[in-house]
Order: structure tokens, then sequence, then C-alpha cells
């Protein structure tokens, strides 16, 4: 059999040895397309190549594309694991051609590797083309021995592709493979549902050709395109699957083995149906998890790190399921880089890093999970006292979105305890959440295909930026993005540029373009987007093409390019001075440099120490001071590496790099702005250290003129204070301490007197709760006006009277003004809960709205409040109304 590795390099191999060049897969985290959560296709680092930029002058590609889905409609992150192809990580392999050969060779040499290379047998294949591609059923004819009656016409909903709404689309050939048994086939195959392009699982799509001939125009039309190009794509996993012979993707060997470390792990057995699914669900999740991580990526709260959590959470509670108790998951990167690593080295090279945040993320949500299911239980409890047996869908939403609880899980937990879930509530609230997030994507700022208007072709933007701040230059497209009174805004894509488009951390450039009849565009930022140079430009004056089609002299801001080079290099510095002094584990999470200062992140379990933090301050200012020349050579990638040149992990590198030495200090692969000697950075000063997440920490510095700005007004500063406490400088600290101290005895103090008068005022609601009489006795009453300390305590104390005096029926409600706010709580016994039906959540929860704003909690517990302190006596006539309505009054 062969292995999956194999199978990958013969593949590579196969295209090498037809010209193909091989191009290393593109992180998985998009460095330039801001339309992407996560690298999505194999074609997603040519898209500029389709638009017409072509710097490198690439004709014949092929390589192995490390890809996630974890939204729309075929990839249901809830769906990975339960069936047996769904995942969230894949390898996407592929061939391009950019106008080069066509759909003759494609087709030629796509049968050729699956039936002579992989010896697939011929009677499983199936075509399928689009119903107007003649030239595409007459090379499968011809150059292949395929039976014709095996090749298929569909249309536009299958056999046709497109990058958007406009731009470079054509029809596509998709080949098919029959996983099922011979008797069937004939009667089968070409059934609309059970056949080839059905809704089945036994007719597997293997391989898309696509063949972008066409340009789809605004109005719909189809116009040609100067050059063909061919753009395919085979699920790598998919593949492995049919040529070894098994009916899962699960089932091969790479995913297998992750599968048995799991089992062994675990001290459980792994089965192939429903028993099964934790395994599959943490093999796929741990691979999404470690190639992620390792290509920049983090678990947070947002975007592409929200993902990451969700998926970690979701291993973690499978893990659950079959015994784990405590973290695992980062146990199996072993396993994941054995069976990887050799065709991915990076996911190697992070391999302690990448342990940590998971294990660290991992210990994190095993608190999170007990606070989940302590949660769940108050939820269970309200559900209960309302009478109902279904937990609402607003609250299921609430334990799969700030818990990490899937439905399933809180179906199953609801169940054991005789409920129900309401899963069309549930349902609606994911889906206005999937909208959130659909649309948050769509923006583009402007960048996609449609739109521009080319003035002259052009195959890539030569920058010229490094040895020069100004150039003439001619605009080859352009976009009007904005049109107003004030004027036009516009994206221009020039021939040549001195401008830095943002990458790396370092922002892009500004300036402007002058023209010889005085027209002036002023560029407000460079930016790339899919390796493509684009310059955001506005104009007060209305700008004809005529205008734009005359030559322009292009000027970088230079006093701006100037700080922000002096930032740049001393975040190299600033680099090399971390692993100095913390050690060689600090790898670059993420920089932004800029004229104002600059940013960098990096991985560190803990907070740096005073002394720490001035020894790497110390240490860049003394470099600075040797003036250490900053030199820049091009070099092949991987001699640069092995030459001690430190990589940025998850981006994007040619085969030659461009690498910054300030020997004998640093050596980086880096394509910015810098200095020509470290003297040119002045001086440089540290302004704050913090966490940003786990494992992640944050630097935020100055230099040059900065920090003489900045230590002037800290000077100010001292100075004021001295004069105001009425002490020398020396003695300042000393001052302070005292004034703490005494601030300390008198917070003390108030503390103490708050107490008092919090048990004073609960003795006096209790008594009047006992005077309203009968079996249901309660109390509303507003407070007036208190601090925030004071109304903490008062909550505290209602609460615990009634639980430690045993005053199961009682029922308590305050309001009171804090800090220009409305506040409200609400206190209750069992038994008024049990039988009288009070809810202290749904007494808070009405007197705040009426004073603008909410809030809630438990049937015995619950806080709230609102921006309108004038309508308390309002809101706890409400509350009040509610408790005689409870007690029949």
């Amino acid at each position: 059999m062969k292995s999956s590795k194999e199978i990958r390099e013969e593949f590579i191999s196969f295209f090498a040895s037809h010209g193909h060049r091989f191009i290393r897969s593109a992180p998985v985290v998009p460095q330039d397309d801001p339309t992407l959560l996560f690298t999505n296709a194999g074609m997603n680092q040519f898209k500029s190549v389709f638009l017409g930029d072509n710097p490198q002058k690439l004709t014949r590609v092929a390589n192995s594309q490390k890809c996630m889905r974890v939204s729309g409609k075929h990839n249901d992150l809830e769906e990975v694991g339960r069936d047996h192809y769904h995942h969230t990580f894949f390898e996407m392999l592929g061939n391009w051609s950019f106008g080069d050969y066509y759909k003759k060779e494609a087709i030629g040499w796509g049968w050729e590797l699956l039936t002579q290379v992989w010896k697939l047998p011929k009677e499983r294949l199936f075509v399928t083309i689009h119903t107007s591609d003649d030239e595409a059923e007459g090379f499968w004819k011809s150059e292949t021995d395929i039976d014709p009656k095996r090749i298929m016409r569909f249309g536009d909903k299958s056999n046709f592709w497109e990058m958007g709404e406009t731009g470079p689309c054509g029809p596509c050939s998709e080949i098919h493979y029959d996983i099922g048994d011979d008797a069937s086939r004939e009667a089968t195959y070409a059934d609309p549902v059970a056949g080839v392009n059905g809704e089945n699982d036994r007719y597997r799509e293997l391989w898309n050709l696509v063949f972008m001939q066409s340009n789809r125009n605004k109005d719909g039309s189809l116009k040609p395109l100067p050059s063909t190009h061919v753009d395919t794509g085979m699920g790598f996993e998919r593949i492995c699957a049919v040529i070894q012979g098994v009916d899962s993707n699960y089932e091969i060997d790479s995913f297998r083995k992750i599968i048995g470390a799991v089992a062994e792990l675990s001290g459980r057995p792994y089965e192939r149906g429903v028993a099964g699914t934790p395994f599959r669900v943490i093999a796929d999740h741990v691979r999404a998890l470690t190639f992620a991580i390792t290509d920049g990526a983090f678990p947070s709260n947002e975007g592409r790190g929200y993902v990451l959590r969700r998926l970690l959470r979701r291993a973690y509670r499978f893990g659950r399921e079959i015994g784990f108790r405590e973290p695992f998951l980062h146990k199996l990167l072993p396993v994941v880089i054995d069976e990887m690593g050799e065709a991915f080295p990076e996911i190697g090279q992070r391999r302690s890093y990448v342990e940590e945040v998971i294990a660290s993320e991992e210990e994190r949500f095993g608190a999170t999970l007990e606070q989940g299911i302590e949660k769940f239980s108050v939820m269970i409890d309200g559900t209960k006292t309302s009478g109902s047996t279904v937990l609402a869908g607003r609250d299921v939403f609430t334990l799969y979105d700030t818990f990490g609880f899937p439905m399933d899980l809180t179906r199953l937990m609801a169940g054991e305890q005789g409920f129900t879930v309401d899963e069309t509530g549930y349902a609606a609230l994911m889906e206005e959440q999937k909208t959130r997030a659909r649309d948050a994507r769509k923006s583009d700022d402007g960048f996609s295909p449609e739109g521009w208007t080319e003035l002259r072709q052009i195959s890539g933007t030569e920058f010229v930026g490094y040895d020069a701040e100004s150039c003439d230059v001619k605009i080859c497209r352009y976009k009007v993005t904005h049109e107003s009174d004030e004027g036009t805004s516009l994206l221009l894509v020039l021939d040549k540029t001195p401008f830095y488009a943002e990458s790396g951390g370092q922002v892009g450039d500004r300036g402007t373009l002058h023209s010889k009849d005085n027209t002036e565009l002023r560029i407000e930022d460079t930016v790339k987007w899919n390796d493509l140079t684009v310059h955001r430009a506005f104009s007060t004056h209305p700008l004809p093409q005529s205008v734009l089609q005359q030559p322009f002299t292009a000027m970088v801001a230079f006093p701006k390019r100037m700080a922000t080079r002096r930032n740049h290099s001393a975040t190299h510095l600033l680099q090399a001075a971390l692993r100095k002094v913390l050690g060689d584990h600090i790898q670059q999470a993420g920089s932004k440099v800029e004229p104002a200062g600059l940013r960098f992140d990096f991985t560190h379990f803990k907070a740096l120490s005073i002394e720490e933090t001035a020894a790497v301050e110390r240490l860049v200012n003394e470099w600075i001071l040797e003036d250490l020349e900053v030199k820049t050579s091009i070099e092949d990638l991987e001699k640069a590496k092995a030459g001690g040149a430190t990589a940025l992990f998850g981006e994007k590198y040619a085969d030659s790099v461009r690498v910054v030495s300030m020997a004998p200090v640093s050596k980086e692969l880096c394509g910015g702005t810098h200095v020509s000697s470290t003297g040119n950075i002045g001086l440089f000063h540290i302004l704050s250290e913090s966490s940003i997440s786990a494992g992640v920490r944050r630097i935020e510095a100055i230099t040059g003129l900065n920090v003489a700005y900045h230590l002037a007004r800290k000077e100010q500063t001292l100075t004021s204070l001295t004069t105001l406490l009425k002490v020398s400088e020396q003695k300042l600290v000393e001052r302070v301490v005292t004034l703490l101290d005494t601030v300390k005895q008198l917070e003390t103090q108030v503390k103490e007197l708050s107490a008092a008068q919090s048990t004073a005022a609960v003795e006096t609601l209790l008594e009047e709760a006992v005077r309203s009489g009968g079996t249901f006795p309660w109390c509303v009453r507003n407070l007036g006006v208190l601090d925030k300390t004071a109304f903490t305590h008062l909550a505290d104390a209602v609460s615990d009277a009634i639980k430690s005096r045993n005053l199961v029926a009682t029922t308590i409600v305050v309001g009171a003004a804090v800090e220009g706010k409305a506040l409200f709580t609400a206190g209750a016994g069992i038994d008024a809960v049990k039988q009288f039906g009070v809810h202290c959540g749904e007494l808070v929860k009405t007197a705040a709205r009426l004073a603008g704003g909410g809030g809630g909690g438990s049937p015995t517990r619950a806080q709230a409040g609102g921006k309108d302190p004038s309508r308390i006596d309002d809101a706890l006539s409400a509350a009040a109304a509610l408790l005689k309505e409870k007690a029949g009054m």
C-alpha cells in the first residue's frame, strides 16, 4: 500500500517531470488577503497572477497547499468527525498553467497520473464537463481511453467556476470515482440523486480541472481572456483513501496513526461508528491547531483566533467523552509532526511553542468547562422554576458561544435531567452569528476584481524604494472607490513605486503623485493585496481618465519614512536583545512598525521583571551607540537560514530572500526599510510590556526624538509632583508610600463603616418584610444614594441573612443610586421561589428596564443596573407590582 507521503511526492514529481515548478505551500493564515480567515484553496496564493500580476513570470506550477475550511454549506464544523469526509484542515494538491498549456495537456496528464502512475481502475472513473464545453469533451476522447458514455454534461452550478461576481472564470472538468459495487454501477451512475454529482457518498469527486478562459463583466456578459489558464485542485486525503482502498478519509495511514495515539493516551479502543466520533474530531482538530498556530494564528475571542479557540474546545470536550480529564491535545503533536513534518518542516521547527500554546489553552478551558457546567445547572433551575421542561434557545446558544458547549452536549446533559432543548431558537441565533461573520468578511476595502480600469498592461510593480524616495511612474490600473464634493478616493497600481507596501509588520508609505500639469494625488497608504501593490490615493479635484494616463512623479513623505526606518531597525535589535536576556525560545509573534513607534509581540510565558526590561533596553541602546553597519543582501532561502538568519514563522518567502544584517548582533529575513547604521536610530525606550494572550507578550517602544520628547514630559510630571508634595526628588517615592498607607487605612475604616451600615439596613428591611404579614413576607425599598462598596455589601448581606436565618419565604428588592447610575438587587428564600413563583432575575430585570438598562440572575439572587437613577422609584414600583401579583394581592 502506498503511504500518504509517497502519494504526495508522486504527485509533485509527476508534474515536475512535465516542466512544473514546485512552489511551497503558502501559510494557512493569509498574509495579504483581508477577505479570508484562512487559506481555503490552492489557488489563493496565485490570485494576483490570474488578475495579471506575475512578477515571477510563472508558467507551470504544482504544490500541495495547506488549507482550512471551518464554515459554509459543505463545511459545517459540527459535521467534522461525525461522517468520514468532512475536515477542518486538509491538503489540496494542485497544478497550474498561467498562459501556457491548456485543456489538452491538463486532461491528458490528469488521466495519465490517475490510471498509469496510481493504477486506479478506469471502470470506476467518471468525468463531468460543462454543457457548452465541446472542446473538453473532444480532448477527453482523444487524450484518454475513458469510455465516452462516462463523460457527462452538467450546467453552471456543477461545472462552471468563478473567482467572484466579476473576474476570471471558466468551465471545469471534474473527475469522480465510484467506491460502490460493480453490479449496481450501470443502474445508478446517471441518477441525479444516487449518481455522479448527486447527493450521495458513493461517487466521490477526486479532481477538479478549471479552465479559465473568460472574464465576467459587471453586466454578466463574458469576454475572452487575453490568455487562458488552468487551475486544478485535488483533495489529498480523499485521493489517499481511494489509492489505499479505504472508504473513510480517517482510515488513511496518516490519520490512523494520530487516532492510534489518541487511543493509546486515553486507554480506549477506536471504533469506526458513532463511538469513534471523539477520536476523529480530536485527530482532525489537532492537525488544524498545529498548522494554524505554527503559521501565526493564536486562540482568542475574535476572527481566526476565535475559530481556533472553538476547535480546541470542541476537541477537548470530546476528549472528556473518552476519559480525558487533564490537558492532552498538546501530547499529540509528536505524531502529527512525524506524519506531516517532512512535507511541512515548519511544524517541527515550532513544536515547543505550539505545544505550550495548546497546553495553556487547554488548562484555561478546563476551568471554563466547569464554569459552564455550573451555568447549565443555574439555567436548568430557572427553567424548572418557570414550569417548563424546554431549555431556551438563547441559553443553549450562550453555553455554546461563551463556554464552548456544542448543541449535542447540551442536549445530552438536558436529557439526563428530563429536559429537551429549543433547537429552533438556537439555530436562529447561530444563523444570526454566521450572517454577522459573513458580512464582516465581505468587506475587502474595494480590492475585489470588479471595477478596475486598465490603462497599461503590467506583469508586476517594481519596487525602487530601497534606494530612492522618488521616481517617475505611470498609472497602469485604477479604481474609483468613492466620490463626493470633497474629492475622489481611488486605488492605483503603478508600473514602479518608491512607496513601501504594508507587509512584515511595517506600515505602508505615504506621499504624493505630481504631474507636469500640477495635478496632485495624495497617497494615503500603500498595501499588498494578493501580492499586488496597491496605492490608496485621494484627490480634491476631478480626475478624468486623460489625467491619469499622463506620467507622474512619485514622492515618499521622507520624515515619516525615516522614522519608520528607525523603528524597524530597532525591532531587529529588540528581538536580539530579548533572545540574549530571556533565551533562544523567543520567537516573533507579530509586530507593527510605524513612524510614531513600534510594537513587538513575542513568545514568552511570563511577564518580564523590571530588571529584565531594563537589561533589554540597555542592550539595544548599547548596540545603537556602537553604530553597527546595517547591511542588506539577496540570498538563497535555505542558504540564508543555514547561515543563521531568523525567519518569521507564517510568512511566505520566495526562493531568493532579502537578508538584513547588523553584525554581530542580528541577522533576519526582512523586506522592510532600514537605517544605514544603528546609530541613526538615536535612542530606544520601552514604554510598556504586557500580555496579549496566553504565552504571548507585547513590548511597545519608541526611538529617536520621540524618546527625548517622552522623557521631557516625564521630567515635567516629576517636577510637578515634587512641587505639589513639597519634597525633593530623592524623597518622592517615600512620600507616596506614606500617602498610600494612609489611604489604605482610611479605606479599611470606610469598609468597616459600610459593613455596619449594611447590617443595620438589612435589619430594617427584614423588619419591614415581617410587618407586611402573611405567609409571603416581602419588602421593596429605595435606599437613596450609596457608594459602590456599600451597595455590594448590602447585596451580600441580604442574601446571607435570608440563608443564615432560614427566611425561606422572604423576598427583598432594593434600589439605589450608585455613581450616577441605578442599581437593583434582589434576594429570595427557596419557598418564595417554589410556592409563590418568585424569580429574582425577573424582578430586577423588570425594574432595570424602566431605568434604561437590564440584567438578571438566578431565582434566589440577582442584580441589574440602569442608566437613569431618576426612575428608581418607578422601577421599584414595577417590581412591587410583580410581587403583589405573586402574593395574589
